[in-house]
Protein backbone atom coordinates (compact mmCIF):
# COMPACT_ATOMS: atom_id res chain seq x y z
CA UNK A 1 0.00 0.00 0.00
CA UNK A 2 1.50 3.45 -0.81
CA UNK A 3 1.68 6.06 1.87
CA UNK A 4 -0.56 9.17 0.85
CA UNK A 5 2.62 11.82 0.98
CA UNK A 6 3.68 9.30 -1.76
CA UNK A 7 0.48 8.36 -3.81
CA UNK A 8 1.16 11.37 -6.18
CA UNK A 9 -1.07 9.66 -8.74
CA UNK A 10 -4.03 9.42 -6.25
CA UNK A 11 -3.79 12.37 -4.86
CA UNK A 12 -3.36 14.71 -8.26
CA UNK A 13 -6.28 12.20 -9.77
CA UNK A 14 -8.64 13.49 -6.67
CA UNK A 15 -7.54 17.16 -6.68
CA UNK A 16 -8.90 16.79 -10.69
CA UNK A 17 -11.88 15.09 -10.45
CA UNK A 18 -12.97 17.75 -7.57
CA UNK A 19 -11.82 20.41 -9.86
CA UNK A 20 -14.63 19.31 -12.27
CA UNK A 21 -17.03 18.61 -9.40
CA UNK A 22 -17.52 14.93 -10.28
CA UNK A 23 -18.09 12.18 -7.92
CA UNK A 24 -16.51 9.21 -8.59
CA UNK A 25 -19.62 7.75 -10.29
CA UNK A 26 -19.63 10.43 -12.54
CA UNK A 27 -15.90 10.31 -13.46
CA UNK A 28 -16.16 6.41 -14.23
CA UNK A 29 -19.02 6.74 -16.63
CA UNK A 30 -16.60 9.78 -18.74
CA UNK A 31 -14.03 6.87 -18.85
CA UNK A 32 -13.85 4.45 -22.12
CA UNK A 33 -13.85 1.93 -21.22
CA UNK A 34 -16.27 2.44 -18.08
CA UNK A 35 -14.65 2.08 -14.65
CA UNK A 36 -16.58 1.68 -11.20
CA UNK A 37 -16.90 3.80 -8.39
CA UNK A 38 -14.63 1.46 -6.52
CA UNK A 39 -11.96 0.95 -8.65
CA UNK A 40 -11.85 4.96 -8.98
CA UNK A 41 -11.19 4.78 -5.19
CA UNK A 42 -9.09 2.49 -5.27
CA UNK A 43 -6.50 4.79 -7.56
CA UNK A 44 -6.86 7.37 -5.13
CA UNK A 45 -6.24 5.80 -2.81
CA UNK A 46 -2.92 4.50 -3.93
CA UNK A 47 -3.99 0.89 -3.39
CA UNK A 48 -3.75 0.45 -7.47
CA UNK A 49 -1.97 2.42 -10.47
CA UNK A 50 -3.51 2.95 -14.06
CA UNK A 51 -1.61 1.56 -16.93
CA UNK A 52 -1.17 3.54 -20.39
CA UNK A 53 -4.65 3.16 -21.52
CA UNK A 54 -5.90 4.19 -18.47
CA UNK A 55 -3.93 6.91 -17.53
CA UNK A 56 -4.72 8.46 -21.05
CA UNK A 57 -8.58 7.97 -20.89
CA UNK A 58 -8.55 9.89 -16.76
CA UNK A 59 -6.49 12.60 -18.84
CA UNK A 60 -9.15 13.10 -21.25
CA UNK A 61 -12.09 12.88 -19.11
CA UNK A 62 -10.46 15.62 -16.68
CA UNK A 63 -9.08 17.52 -19.37
CA UNK A 64 -5.21 17.70 -17.94
CA UNK A 65 -2.51 16.31 -19.55
CA UNK A 66 -1.21 12.82 -18.78
CA UNK A 67 1.69 14.31 -16.77
CA UNK A 68 -0.59 16.73 -14.24
CA UNK A 69 -0.88 13.57 -12.78
CA UNK A 70 3.09 12.48 -11.37
CA UNK A 71 3.52 16.36 -10.90
CA UNK A 72 4.87 16.66 -7.46
CA UNK A 73 3.38 18.61 -4.72
CA UNK A 74 5.76 21.14 -4.43
CA UNK A 75 4.02 23.85 -2.00
CA UNK A 76 2.24 22.03 1.02
CA UNK A 77 -1.26 23.48 0.91
CA UNK A 78 -3.21 21.30 2.99
CA UNK A 79 -5.29 22.98 5.15
CA UNK A 80 -7.23 26.07 3.98
CA UNK A 81 -10.33 27.52 5.65
CA UNK A 82 -12.94 29.09 3.95
CA UNK A 83 -16.00 31.11 5.08
CA UNK A 84 -18.78 29.13 3.17
CA UNK A 85 -21.48 30.88 1.92
CA UNK A 86 -25.72 30.95 1.89
CA UNK A 87 -26.68 29.11 -0.88
CA UNK A 88 -23.19 27.74 -2.66
CA UNK A 89 -23.44 23.61 -2.40
CA UNK A 90 -20.41 21.46 -0.85
CA UNK A 91 -19.91 20.34 -4.18
CA UNK A 92 -18.84 23.62 -5.42
CA UNK A 93 -16.75 24.46 -2.72
CA UNK A 94 -14.95 21.35 -2.73
CA UNK A 95 -14.44 22.18 -6.48
CA UNK A 96 -13.33 25.67 -5.68
CA UNK A 97 -11.08 24.78 -3.16
CA UNK A 98 -8.89 22.02 -5.35
CA UNK A 99 -8.83 24.81 -7.96
CA UNK A 100 -7.37 27.83 -5.21
CA UNK A 101 -5.33 24.45 -3.89
CA UNK A 102 -3.50 24.35 -7.70
CA UNK A 103 -3.46 28.25 -8.20
CA UNK A 104 -1.78 28.61 -4.64
CA UNK A 105 0.52 25.60 -5.25
CA UNK A 106 2.33 27.59 -8.44
CA UNK A 107 2.03 31.31 -7.47
CA UNK A 108 3.69 30.23 -4.43
CA UNK A 109 6.50 28.32 -6.66
CA UNK A 110 6.51 30.99 -8.70
CA UNK A 111 6.94 33.22 -5.46
CA UNK A 112 9.91 31.35 -4.15
CA UNK A 113 11.47 31.46 -7.63
CA UNK A 114 11.55 34.41 -7.81
CA UNK A 115 12.43 35.60 -4.53
CA UNK A 116 9.54 38.27 -4.49
CA UNK A 117 7.42 36.96 -1.49
CA UNK A 118 5.61 39.69 -0.16
CA UNK A 119 4.49 39.93 3.29
CA UNK A 120 1.13 40.44 5.16
CA UNK A 121 1.19 43.26 7.66
CA UNK A 122 -2.83 43.92 8.40
CA UNK A 123 -3.29 42.48 12.21
CA UNK A 124 -6.64 41.51 13.13
CA UNK A 125 -9.35 43.45 14.99
CA UNK A 126 -11.89 42.80 17.09
CA UNK A 127 -15.37 44.41 15.66
CA UNK A 128 -18.28 44.14 17.20
CA UNK A 129 -20.15 47.14 15.26
CA UNK A 130 -21.02 49.27 12.52
CA UNK A 131 -19.49 52.09 13.96
CA UNK A 132 -16.05 50.04 14.46
CA UNK A 133 -16.13 48.50 10.42
CA UNK A 134 -15.98 51.66 9.49
CA UNK A 135 -13.50 52.96 12.10
CA UNK A 136 -10.95 50.38 11.05
CA UNK A 137 -11.51 50.55 7.73
CA UNK A 138 -10.37 53.98 7.83
CA UNK A 139 -7.38 52.87 9.41
CA UNK A 140 -6.35 50.49 6.61
CA UNK A 141 -6.82 53.00 4.66
CA UNK A 142 -4.47 54.93 6.08
CA UNK A 143 -2.28 51.84 6.70
CA UNK A 144 -2.33 51.46 2.72
CA UNK A 145 -1.24 54.83 1.87
CA UNK A 146 -4.94 55.56 0.15
CA UNK A 147 -5.88 59.01 1.99
CA UNK A 148 -8.93 60.19 0.67
CA UNK A 149 -8.66 58.88 -3.25
CA UNK A 150 -10.13 56.22 -5.05
CA UNK A 151 -8.25 52.98 -5.17
CA UNK A 152 -6.86 52.39 -8.87
CA UNK A 153 -6.69 48.56 -8.76
CA UNK A 154 -8.03 46.63 -5.58
CA UNK A 155 -6.30 43.41 -6.80
CA UNK A 156 -2.67 44.79 -7.16
CA UNK A 157 -3.62 46.69 -3.31
CA UNK A 158 -3.84 43.88 -2.15
CA UNK A 159 -1.44 41.32 -3.84
CA UNK A 160 1.25 44.34 -3.03
CA UNK A 161 0.66 43.87 1.01
CA UNK A 162 0.62 39.95 0.66
CA UNK A 163 -2.63 38.60 -0.04
CA UNK A 164 -3.07 35.95 -2.48
CA UNK A 165 -5.41 36.94 -5.10
CA UNK A 166 -7.13 33.43 -6.71
CA UNK A 167 -8.95 34.34 -9.78
CA UNK A 168 -11.27 31.48 -11.16
CA UNK A 169 -14.55 31.57 -13.68
CA UNK A 170 -17.63 30.46 -11.99
CA UNK A 171 -21.21 30.94 -12.60
CA UNK A 172 -23.22 34.16 -10.95
CA UNK A 173 -24.12 32.44 -7.88
CA UNK A 174 -20.59 32.47 -6.79
CA UNK A 175 -18.99 35.84 -5.49
CA UNK A 176 -16.27 35.30 -4.12
CA UNK A 177 -14.12 33.50 -0.21
CA UNK A 178 -11.49 33.98 1.80
CA UNK A 179 -9.60 32.17 4.74
CA UNK A 180 -5.97 31.23 5.12
CA UNK A 181 -3.87 28.31 3.66
CA UNK A 182 -1.32 27.06 6.32
CA UNK A 183 -2.73 28.96 8.85
CA UNK A 184 -0.77 31.70 7.68
CA UNK A 185 -1.15 32.67 3.79
CA UNK A 186 -3.90 35.12 3.42
CA UNK A 187 -6.06 34.36 0.10
CA UNK A 188 -8.98 35.49 -1.41
CA UNK A 189 -10.91 34.25 -4.08
CA UNK A 190 -12.89 36.33 -6.42
CA UNK A 191 -15.13 35.22 -9.37
CA UNK A 192 -13.65 36.75 -13.08
CA UNK A 193 -16.45 37.36 -14.31
CA UNK A 194 -17.86 39.58 -11.93
CA UNK A 195 -18.34 43.07 -13.31
CA UNK A 196 -15.48 45.60 -12.09
CA UNK A 197 -17.30 46.97 -9.02
CA UNK A 198 -19.03 44.01 -8.06
CA UNK A 199 -15.29 42.25 -8.02
CA UNK A 200 -13.78 45.43 -6.21
CA UNK A 201 -16.24 45.40 -3.73
CA UNK A 202 -16.11 41.66 -3.51
CA UNK A 203 -12.31 41.89 -2.79
CA UNK A 204 -13.08 44.00 -0.23
CA UNK A 205 -15.65 42.23 1.62
CA UNK A 206 -13.27 39.26 1.91
CA UNK A 207 -10.69 41.59 2.96
CA UNK A 208 -12.75 42.30 6.26
CA UNK A 209 -13.27 38.64 6.89
CA UNK A 210 -9.70 38.37 6.79
CA UNK A 211 -8.62 40.55 9.39
CA UNK A 212 -11.89 41.27 11.44
CA UNK A 213 -13.25 39.27 14.53
CA UNK A 214 -16.63 38.94 15.80
CA UNK A 215 -18.15 38.56 19.12
CA UNK A 216 -18.34 34.91 19.51
CA UNK A 217 -22.47 35.00 19.70
CA UNK A 218 -22.81 36.85 15.94
CA UNK A 219 -24.60 35.29 13.06
CA UNK A 220 -23.88 35.02 9.83
CA UNK A 221 -25.97 38.08 8.73
CA UNK A 222 -24.11 40.37 11.10
CA UNK A 223 -20.91 39.38 10.03
CA UNK A 224 -21.59 39.53 6.08
CA UNK A 225 -23.19 43.43 7.50
CA UNK A 226 -20.10 44.31 8.96
CA UNK A 227 -17.43 42.80 5.97
CA UNK A 228 -20.04 44.83 3.43
CA UNK A 229 -19.87 48.46 5.39
CA UNK A 230 -15.97 47.54 5.64
CA UNK A 231 -15.76 47.40 2.00
CA UNK A 232 -17.77 50.21 1.36
CA UNK A 233 -15.73 52.36 3.81
CA UNK A 234 -13.03 51.18 1.68
CA UNK A 235 -14.03 51.57 -1.85
CA UNK A 236 -15.39 55.44 -0.83
CA UNK A 237 -15.00 56.97 2.93
CA UNK A 238 -18.49 57.96 4.54
CA UNK A 239 -16.84 61.71 4.40
CA UNK A 240 -16.18 61.56 0.83
CA UNK A 241 -19.72 60.74 0.05
CA UNK A 242 -20.79 63.45 2.35
CA UNK A 243 -18.53 66.43 0.70
CA UNK A 244 -19.32 65.60 -2.28
CA UNK A 245 -23.58 64.89 -1.48
CA UNK A 246 -24.24 66.50 1.39
CA UNK A 247 -25.08 65.65 5.20
CA UNK A 248 -28.66 65.53 4.55
CA UNK A 249 -30.62 64.86 0.84
CA UNK A 250 -33.87 63.83 -0.53
CA UNK A 251 -33.48 63.54 -4.39
CA UNK A 252 -29.63 63.20 -5.98
CA UNK A 253 -29.23 63.28 -9.84
CA UNK A 254 -27.98 59.79 -11.22
CA UNK A 255 -25.10 62.20 -12.80
CA UNK A 256 -23.96 62.97 -9.12
CA UNK A 257 -23.90 59.07 -8.59
CA UNK A 258 -22.01 58.17 -11.87
CA UNK A 259 -19.39 60.68 -11.11
CA UNK A 260 -18.22 59.10 -7.59
CA UNK A 261 -19.09 55.65 -9.48
CA UNK A 262 -16.63 56.22 -12.45
CA UNK A 263 -13.70 57.59 -9.86
CA UNK A 264 -13.99 55.25 -6.87
CA UNK A 265 -14.87 51.74 -8.85
CA UNK A 266 -18.05 51.36 -6.59
CA UNK A 267 -21.83 50.43 -7.88
CA UNK A 268 -24.42 52.74 -7.66
CA UNK A 269 -26.33 50.09 -5.44
CA UNK A 270 -23.79 50.49 -3.27
CA UNK A 271 -23.33 54.26 -2.84
CA UNK A 272 -27.26 54.36 -2.12
CA UNK A 273 -27.29 52.41 0.65
CA UNK A 274 -23.86 53.53 1.99
CA UNK A 275 -26.07 56.96 1.59
CA UNK A 276 -28.68 55.26 4.22
CA UNK A 277 -26.66 54.29 6.35
CA UNK A 278 -24.98 57.61 7.28
CA UNK A 279 -28.07 59.28 7.01
CA UNK A 280 -27.94 61.25 4.35
CA UNK A 281 -30.59 59.66 2.70
CA UNK A 282 -33.76 58.24 4.37
CA UNK A 283 -34.48 54.29 5.04
CA UNK A 284 -37.97 55.62 2.78
CA UNK A 285 -35.98 57.83 0.39
CA UNK A 286 -33.44 54.17 0.08
CA UNK A 287 -36.60 51.65 -0.49
CA UNK A 288 -38.08 54.20 -3.36
CA UNK A 289 -34.85 53.67 -5.10
CA UNK A 290 -35.27 49.60 -4.74
CA UNK A 291 -38.91 49.95 -6.04
CA UNK A 292 -37.91 52.05 -8.88
CA UNK A 293 -35.21 49.77 -9.95
CA UNK A 294 -37.84 46.89 -9.59
CA UNK A 295 -40.45 48.37 -11.36
CA UNK A 296 -38.66 49.46 -14.57
CA UNK A 297 -36.11 47.58 -16.54
CA UNK A 298 -34.55 50.52 -18.01
CA UNK A 299 -33.99 52.09 -15.15
CA UNK A 300 -32.38 49.15 -13.26
CA UNK A 301 -30.46 48.44 -16.35
CA UNK A 302 -29.21 52.31 -16.43
CA UNK A 303 -28.26 52.25 -12.39
CA UNK A 304 -26.62 48.64 -12.82
CA UNK A 305 -24.03 49.63 -16.06
CA UNK A 306 -20.35 48.82 -14.93
CA UNK A 307 -18.28 51.96 -15.68
CA UNK A 308 -15.30 50.95 -13.96
CA UNK A 309 -12.13 49.80 -15.84
CA UNK A 310 -11.90 46.27 -15.46
CA UNK A 311 -9.19 44.80 -13.25
CA UNK A 312 -7.01 41.75 -12.97
CA UNK A 313 -4.77 39.91 -11.19
CA UNK A 314 -1.08 40.28 -12.92
CA UNK A 315 1.22 39.85 -10.37
CA UNK A 316 1.38 35.77 -10.78
CA UNK A 317 1.66 36.26 -14.51
CA UNK A 318 4.12 38.86 -14.27
CA UNK A 319 6.91 36.90 -11.92
CA UNK A 320 6.41 33.90 -14.69
CA UNK A 321 7.70 36.11 -17.47
CA UNK A 322 10.57 37.68 -15.02
CA UNK A 323 11.56 34.67 -14.30
CA UNK A 324 11.90 33.37 -18.11
CA UNK A 325 13.26 36.44 -19.08
CA UNK A 326 16.27 35.95 -16.58
CA UNK A 327 16.72 32.70 -17.54
CA UNK A 328 15.31 31.21 -13.58
CA UNK A 329 12.96 29.14 -15.16
CA UNK A 330 12.66 27.39 -19.06
CA UNK A 331 9.79 27.79 -21.43
CA UNK A 332 8.46 24.69 -20.50
CA UNK A 333 8.07 25.08 -17.01
CA UNK A 334 6.36 28.90 -17.72
CA UNK A 335 4.20 27.09 -19.30
CA UNK A 336 2.82 24.62 -17.10
CA UNK A 337 2.70 27.36 -14.77
CA UNK A 338 0.91 29.37 -17.06
CA UNK A 339 -1.14 26.06 -18.19
CA UNK A 340 -0.61 27.26 -21.78
CA UNK A 341 1.72 25.99 -24.34
CA UNK A 342 5.46 26.54 -25.00
CA UNK A 343 4.29 28.49 -28.40
CA UNK A 344 2.12 30.83 -26.18
CA UNK A 345 5.31 31.51 -24.00
CA UNK A 346 7.05 32.51 -26.70
CA UNK A 347 5.16 35.04 -28.25
CA UNK A 348 4.47 36.89 -25.04
CA UNK A 349 7.53 37.07 -23.97
CA UNK A 350 8.91 39.33 -26.39
CA UNK A 351 12.30 40.60 -25.22
CA UNK A 352 13.25 45.08 -25.36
Amino acid sequence: MTKDTDNIFGRRLNRARLIKGLTMDELGKRVHPIVTRQAINKYEKGHTMPDSRMLIAFSTALDVKPDYFFRPFTVAVDKIMFNKKAGTSERIIASIREKVREELERYLEIEELCESQTEFMLGKRKVNSIEMAREYATEVRAKLGLGLDGISNVTEVLEDNGIKIIEISEDQSFGGLSGYANDTIPVIVVNRNLASEEKRFTLLHELGHLIMEYPGESDSKIIENLCNVFASEMLVPSSVLKGRLGNIRHDISLAELRDIQKQYGVSIDNIMLSLKEIGVISGRRYQVYLKKKKLFPDFNEIVDKSLFISETSGRFVRMVYRAVADEIISFSKAATLLNTSIDSVRNQLKLV
